[in-house]
């Protein structure tokens, strides 16, 4: 350790743990992160009475906002009584549950779902600008809830509740501090109680002091060494997640006692291109989805060259869990030419250019040999996978997987796409209770801190599963509810 760096460790230790350095306090509430969560919870601190200091690391508010779509689902909605549409709490609950697969806390999942509708009709009663054509809708993208109850705004963009909820603060702007380019590196801990943040910025190594602090940073998809750490079985999944999701929160929780859950599960969306041994962020264009969306005819095979799944399975849950089991959460997509000339296209996006530039996941071959000696597959396997679809087809029958092949291979050349686990959110996260106060290993409350969003982990309220619009709708309900119980602590505090 170097000098420089042992004396951080020093002084953070001192600045965390000794109560003498400060004695009044700079901010009623503490935010940290400024997602959908962190914007919710800034508001509703702020609308309750609260001073607040919001502290983001980054040059500018949003989090993964700038990158995510807008689905907000809810249950009971003015909308769809128009429509004439009958939904229900418990329907919602049921649609959850069987997409999670009974994973989730049951009393977070139904504080979020009692609590949607109104945060939606929130929204919509002040302005937010709704998609009312498009919804409510059943979102084609996740497993389908049973009946249409997700909406969307216009444009449909993450960033229209950041948007709003921003310009909901400007009566109550002379009681918000905005530190930008602030990293938070620790909580303070003071008579037991979580009473302030530990910050680094332009400005240097300060202590802010508040009555009770919202960590609201997000997931960590862009942690590596998280990932490696807590599920190690995810280490060589793709993540599309933004490089700050780093997981600040659930390190800062974890080291004041909180209780981390479910850090092994991983939700791998099918799926990602790598572009290189080792290279694990990509873009969302970089997304094999297409092939699982309308394409016939192609084959999915695992490193041992077998099939695993119905590649024409429009659900994506079942063919995630199956992928969740192969090796490396990796497989091939494999198809011919007959098949581009039946569905009239490359099962993804600007394909041929592909060929050029990503070499490593994207193959041409004359011969299925050829293709399965540049991809490492056995090719004996893979050509009895082949000759079952063609004799599959040909008879009209069903296979083992209950999918009847529109086509089978017919002629060359051959291509094949490298495809991984995809990670669009993380799962795990620190526990809380229904009013968002963070627990620790023995489901006590620590006083003084709270957590909301990504930061509790997605299974918390969705289980192991992603369904439609949940990675919107619960940040933005706990994030309030997170704004509320917190200055209501703080009230308490002299």
């Amino acid at each position: 350790m170097t000098i420089k760096r042992l004396f951080f460790v020093v002084f953070a230790g001192l600045l965390a743990l000794a109560p003498c350095f400060a004695r009044n306090y700079d901010a009623d509430i503490i935010v940290v992160g400024s997602g959908l969560g962190g914007h919710a919870a800034t508001y509703s601190a702020l609308e309750n009475g609260a001073t607040v200091i919001w502290v983001e690391k980054n040059p500018v508010l949003g989090g993964s906002t700038a990158i995510a779509t807008g689905t907000f689902p809810a249950a009971g909605t003015t909308m769809q009584k128009e429509r004439g549409i009958e939904d229900s709490n418990e329907l919602f609950i049921q649609d959850l549950n069987r997409i999670g697969h009974n994973k989730a806390d049951q009393n977070i999942l139904r504080a979020f779902v009692e609590k949607a509708t109104s945060v939606w009709e929130w929204f919509v009663k002040g302005g937010f600008q709704v998609d009312t054509k498009r919804g409510p809708f059943i979102d084609p993208v996740h497993s389908a809830y049973s009946v249409p109850r997700t909406y969307v705004p216009s444009p449909n963009k993450s960033s229209m509740y950041t948007d709003f909820l921003y310009a909901k603060m400007e009566p109550f702007k002379s009681k918000l501090t905005i530190r930008l380019n602030t990293k938070a590196e620790s909580l303070v801990v003071e008579k037991g109680r979580v009473s302030g943040v530990l910050v680094v910025s332009d400005q240097g190594t300060e202590v802010l002091r508040a009555k009770a602090v919202i960590l609201a940073t997000g997931g960590y998809g862009s942690n590596r060494d998280m990932i490696k750490r807590y599920s190690p079985k995810y280490s060589e999944v793709m993540t599309v997640t933004l490089p700050f999701a780093t997981g600040d929160g659930h390190r800062m929780a974890a080291a004041v006692g909180a209780d981390l859950v479910n850090m092994d599960y991983i939700c791998a969306y099918f799926g990602g291109m790598p572009k290189a041994p080792g290279q694990y962020a990509i873009g969302f264009g970089d997304l094999s989805s297409g092939a699982a969306d309308g394409w016939k005819g192609e084959i999915w095979v695992n490193q041992r060259g077998e099939r695993f799944i119905n590649e024409d399975d429009g659900d994506e849950d079942p063919r995630e869990m199956a992928l969740n089991e192969q090796p490396d959460l990796e497989n091939f997509i494999i198809f011919d030419q007959g098949m581009v000339d039946f569905n009239k296209r490359f099962p993804i996006g600007g394909f041929e250019k592909r060929l050029e530039e990503n070499g490593y996941a994207v193959k041409k071959a004359d011969t299925i040999e050829e293709l399965c000696k540049a991809f490492g597959l056995p090719v004996a396997q893979v050509k009895r996978e082949i000759a079952a679809v063609n004799g599959d087809h040909s008879a009209g029958k069903t296979d083992r997987f209950g999918k009847k092949p529109a086509i089978g291979f017919t002629k060359g050349p051959y291509y094949g796409i490298l495809n991984r686990g995809t990670i669009f959110m993380t799962q795990g996260g620190i526990r809380t209770d229904i009013g968002m106060r963070v627990l620790d290993k023995n489901g006590r409350w620590i006083p003084g801190l709270y957590a909301a969003g990504e930061a509790q982990g997605t299974s918390q309220w969705g289980g192991l599963g992603m369904a439609g619009g949940t990675g919107n709708a619960p940040p933005l309900v706990f994030g309030m509810e997170a704004g509320k119980n917190a200055v209501n602590e703080a009230k308490l505090i002299k």
